[in-house]
């Protein structure tokens, strides 16, 4: 990067210092600095103080099928014993160690029978033998549900080896469950009990009128059970309710189990309902969505979790929607969970994120700007495909621009913040970014600094943070009022898969945005210009890689905010340009002055990005400067004395003066540079100065012409100082000395 030459060498006086200073040099100089200025508005920087906010609440324990796979992960217990816990916590089994009983009050179903329902002939025969009453039908004499009603008698039944669960089906426990019957469901619940028959009479109700219809006829029928081993009914579809395996305790509200040997995909199902939650008719919709998609015969294998939870949640959803009564909106609660863990791979099913993860399923059915949820029944149809059922292929080739377009728009919606608060029109959903969840949220503000660093998730420096295939990263930044200007560096430019979007909060305005920062690495903000001057920006980092789905997408450098306290509107104040010199020889003696004095207000007229390098060019637009040109001629021959004294002065030209200030966001403090100089035309001079036809007003570096280094000691906003420089040679010695003392001001 060159530098305008400010101040060459002074020698005689009348050594014309040439007019090309202001006009030719600084141009040069202004022209020589190229780069992306199209950049500046739109980033965010940071401070020396930077606060890291994170969410103030008490910590609740992880759901138990964490803690025991936790345990697993650790080596203190194998799969299989792993498998056994999870199936214990469901049912509530005093045999689960206490450490491993987590916090489930929002667990909505489990999978653990399935599974092990699944896996049971690949198991250990004391396995087999520990979780076989746990996968029969709770109506059967032996099951779990026998044992806890009938103790000792009814565990006799279980008491040989198997290596079959149908085994296990042979007698339908007297005076265990009742069945009440509709047209395409058999409700088994406890006799004798008038709460459980208001229940079960609501639950067969609501299934048979409002819930079965509505499904099955966007999706399909789950398929029959008739003739199957451990089915007690007829081809009818049989739900379970049995009174609470763990009372007084958070669990598991129902779930959906696969025959024995049907495997996980194509397969007749049955429902168990293990607690009362707060919409049951809901808690059921999501079991039945269950009952239907273990219907489909999935090419690429089994469904992940993740996608049979999302799209049972999204069921709750366009069921009410279609059911046309009182919504109880039970699915929106589980938004959070996935919104506070968008930064971890869709399909991970740590806590409860899965449920949340509804909100895929939930845009999709809406991006168009109509209601479709036809496309959810296409998608499921589709992975029946032997050529391309995988998921994500399937999702990719049905949805306008594919995962690469829609994923990024997904992030920005989550955030359901006016004037993206789509999802508030689509279903009334009221959860806000930053009111009812967060991700990771900070504020920079520089108090004693002159330049501060922040880095993203509170990352260190040298380990920025890694995204995660079909991950979402949220970071809300708070600009403080001492904050002149900031920018923020996107280490993921131009990768492919990221994007990197930002909303932008302005007081009276509100959110606004959201602004497209993936194809640059920075984006700048001045805040002492009203219109770009910004309160907080929220950045919406996404990867949309759904082909690998199991990487990380590592930034090429720290993604951080950088914050200055550089005024970046204009500066105004005082400078002043003198030389004084005397030149003798064997004739005679001359004694000159030269000065300048001005009252400029420089106002920036460009700002250029080159690399990591930012430049902020200003010319003066107001103020005043004077001139004054004076000598004395002594004829050491004739004794005859010469003199002159000239003064003038006038408005500040923007043609003949600038202030260029360079600072470098690469690294952790502040390097900052900047030069200077100005001119004023002296027509009426005294003759002798011929090639004087201007005088300086300002110059910041006389002797070496290069920018100069920010004084470290200056006040916030402040540029202070001054030079000096004494030639002597030929019998001339003359002294040049300049200062200046301005304040950045912000514009009006």
């Amino acid at each position: 990067m060159s530098h305008t030459h400010f101040a060459p060498r002074f020698r005689l006086a009348w050594v014309a210092w040439a007019i090309g200073f202001g006009l030719l040099l600084w141009p040069a100089a202004a022209s020589a600095h190229t780069g992306d200025a199209s950049a500046w508005p739109g980033a965010p920087v940071s401070s020396p103080s930077t606060v890291f906010l994170p969410m103030i609440s008490r910590q609740r324990l992880p759901p138990t099928a964490d803690l025991i796979e936790r345990a697993r992960e650790r080596g203190e217990i194998n799969a299989e014993t792993a498998l056994i816990y999870k199936v214990f916590a469901v049912f509530g089994d005093a045999r689960l160690p206490p450490r491993l009983r987590g916090d489930d009050r929002d667990v909505l179903d489990s999978n653990a029978v399935a599974e092990a329902t699944q896996r049971f002939e690949t198991l250990t025969p004391a396995t087999r033998q520990t979780v076989v009453p746990f996968l029969i039908p709770p109506v059967y004499a032996g099951s779990w549900y026998d044992q806890r009603v009938h103790g000792a008698s009814a565990t006799a039944a279980t008491a040989q080896p198997t290596d079959h669960i149908s085994d296990r089906c042979n007698e339908v426990a007297q005076n265990l469950l009742i069945p009440l019957e509709t047209d395409h469901f058999v409700v088994w619940f406890p006799p004798n009990d008038n709460s459980f028959w208001q229940r079960a009479l609501a639950i067969s109700t609501n299934l048979e009128t409002r819930i079965y219809p509505i499904l099955t006829d966007l999706l399909r029928v789950p398929l029959s059970d008739a003739g199957l081993g451990c089915n007690p009914s007829d081809d009818r579809l049989d739900v379970y309710m049995v009174y609470d395996p763990l009372p007084g305790r958070e669990s598991a509200l129902a779930m959906v189990s696969t025959y024995p040997g049907k495997g996980c995909k194509a397969a007749p199902t049955y429902m168990q309902v293990l607690k009362q939650g707060s919409s049951e008719t809901n808690t059921v919709a999501h079991e039945f969505m269950h009952m239907i998609q273990y219907a489909y015969n999935p090419a690429a294998g089994c469904y992940d979790s993740w996608w049979m939870e999302s799209t049972a949640n999204w069921a709750i959803d366009y069921f009410e929607t279609m059911d046309g009564q009182p919504d109880a909106q039970s699915e929106q609660r589980y938004a959070k969970s996935y919104l506070e863990s968008a930064l971890l791979w869709l399909d991970d099913t740590t806590g409860i994120r899965e449920y949340g993860a509804y909100l895929w399923p939930f845009y999709l059915s809406h991006y168009t700007g109509s209601y479709h949820p036809e496309l959810i029944a296409q998608i499921l149809a589709a992975t029946e495909n032997a050529a391309n059922g995988d998921l994500y292929q399937v999702i990719n080739d049905r949805i306008t621009g594919g995962w690469e377009q829609r994923w990024p728009e997904f992030a920005l919606l989550n955030l359901n913040l006016p004037p993206n608060n789509r999802y508030e029109a689509w279903d009334n959903f009221q959860k806000r970014w930053l009111v009812d969840w967060r991700m990771a949220d900070a504020r920079v503000a520089l108090l004693d600094d002159p330049y501060w660093v922040h880095y993203l998730n509170a990352q260190p420096a040298g380990d920025p943070l890694a995204l995660p295939d079909l991950g979402i990263f949220y970071e809300e930044i708070a600009i403080a009022d001492d904050v002149r200007m900031w920018a923020f560096a996107n280490t993921f430019n131009n990768m492919p898969h990221m994007r990197v979007q930002a909303l932008l909060y302005r007081d009276g305005q509100g959110w606004q945005g959201p602004e497209d920062w993936s194809q640059r690495k920075w984006s700048l903000f001045c805040q002492d210009i009203p219109a770009e001057r910004v309160e907080r920006v929220l950045l919406i980092i996404s990867n949309s890689n759904w082909q690998r789905r199991t990487d990380r997408i590592a930034p090429n450098g720290d993604l951080r905010v950088v914050s200055s306290d550089l005024p970046c509107a204009g500066w105004r104040g005082t400078s002043s340009w003198q030389m004084v010199g005397q030149s003798v020889n064997a004739q005679g003696q001359v004694d000159y002055t030269l000065r300048g004095d001005a009252t400029p207000t420089f106002t920036l007229t460009r700002r250029i990005l080159a690399g990591d390098q930012v430049g902020l060019e200003f010319q003066p637009t107001a103020g005043n400067a004077t001139w004054l040109t004076a000598f004395t001629a002594l004829d050491f021959q004739t004794g005859h004395t010469t003199s002159c004294t000239q003064t003038g002065g006038g408005a500040l030209s923007a043609g003949l003066g600038g202030l260029f200030i360079t600072e470098d966001l690469s690294g952790e403090t502040m390097q900052r540079q900047f030069e200077a100089g100005g001119l004023i035309p002296a027509p009426e001079r005294c003759s002798v100065f011929t090639t004087w036809t201007h005088i300086p007003w300002l110059v910041t570096d006389i002797r070496d012409t290069a920018p100069r280094p920010w004084p470290t000691s200056a006040p916030h906003g402040r540029l202070q100082g001054s030079d000096s420089f004494t030639e002597v040679g030929d019998g001339t010695t003359d002294t040049t000395t300049s200062a200046w003392n301005l304040t950045g001001f912000a514009s009006p």
